[in-house]
Formats: C-alpha cells, structure tokens, sequence
C-alpha cells in the first residue's frame, strides 16, 4: 500500500483575512533553508519541530470552511516540500478554490515541479525577503523585490491596493495570543500592550 503524502506542517488557521483575497484557510509549511535575513518566522526554518499532516486530512479542514475564496500557502519554504505541496494544489484546485502561493525562490530558481506548482497558482508571492528593502505598506509582501503574478489569470494584480494588514488570533484555551502579517513597530508596541492587558484580565476573571 502507497505512503500517504503529507506535508511538514507549522500551524494552519482556518479563517483569515489578510492573506491574499477574500476569506481564506492558511497553511504555514515547516522547514526553510533560505534563512533570509531578519526572516520574521525564524520558527518555521527548522526541519524537525513541525507536524507531519496528510493531504487527506488538510482538504477535510479545508472543507469544512464555509464561505472561504480559498487557500494561501506559505512558510517556512513550501517549495521544499514539492510532492506534497503540488498534490495540496492540485486538490484544492478541484475543489473550485484559489491557491495563492508563497516562496522565497526566484523564478531563475524553479525546477519543473516548482513551475507546475507556481502555473497551477492564481496569486504567487515570489522572492527572498530582504530587509533593506521591507515595505510595510505592500499588499501581502514584506519587501519590495518580491513579486506578485497571477499566474493562472484568475486575478487582475493591478486592482489590488498597497495596504497594510496586520490580524491577531487569540485561543481562548491557551490564551495564546498571535500576531500575523506586516505590522509595523507601532502596531507591534500597540499588540504587545493589548496582549499584556488581555492576559491581565484573564487572570482577574479566574481568581
């Protein structure tokens, strides 16, 4: 009987905003050996760490969603990971969703598995971040050399305004307070005070 394919996994959410268009399920890969400097998720470089889920199981959550546009894919390097990334797409892509696609490789990099991929996308963020040349204001990019295509033709890219979205998930299990997307040192100083004063009050409500 043929392994199941799985994907390295460092956390999925199943509704978010500010990850590309519409309502989206979002997958953060594990493992990145491009290292970019001043990288933002230096906790998903590393190869172990992750959970290993089958693409069976993610496409069960993923419909499971109502109302979402689709699913945006990133990391960690979702490149490093092809076999499973390309059969992600090719299931979504099935189900009538958009796939909108991060790497950190440059296109003069793509092998024929990455350009499969990369062809199968409707949106695609291509480009190592670099910090001289971070943008916050950028739609869905954190610099200004990264790319953004569509590469299927689903998406006019030129209707999409430059904005800056930031998104806070909180666990009420945990507690655990998230931050996602480009925040700018503010907003980072504004969330740390709002996540003090929701744990604060967590501990208020519980004594």
């Amino acid at each position: 009987m043929a392994r199941e394919i799985t994907i390295n996994t460092h956390k999925f959410v199943e509704s978010s905003m500010i990850y590309g268009p519409g309502k989206r399920w979002v997958l953060w890969t594990q493992g990145c050996t491009l290292a970019c400097k001043d990288c933002w998720n230096t906790q998903t470089w590393a190869k172990h760490g992750g959970k290993e889920i089958s693409i069976s199981t993610l496409v069960e959550s993923i419909t499971c969603q109502e109302d979402i546009e689709g699913i945006t894919i990133l990391g960690g390097e979702p490149f490093q990971q092809l076999d499973g990334i390309a059969e992600l797409i090719k299931s979504v892509k099935q189900l009538g969703l958009t796939v909108m696609l991060y790497t950190g490789y440059e296109k003069a990099e793509f092998n024929d598995l990455m350009w499969q991929c990369f062809n199968s996308s409707d949106l695609v963020i291509a480009g190592r971040y670099r910090n001289d040349l971070r943008d916050v204001g950028l739609v869905w990019r954190g610099s200004t050399n990264q790319i953004l295509e569509s590469p299927t033709g689903y998406y006019d890219v030129t209707k999409f305004e430059e904005s800056q979205e930031v998104e806070i998930h909180i666990d009420h299990e945990t507690n655990q307070v998230t931050l996602t997307g480009y925040p700018d040192l503010q907003i980072i100083e504004m969330i740390n005070q709002l996540t003090n004063s929701h744990r604060l009050g967590k501990s208020k409500n519980t004594s």
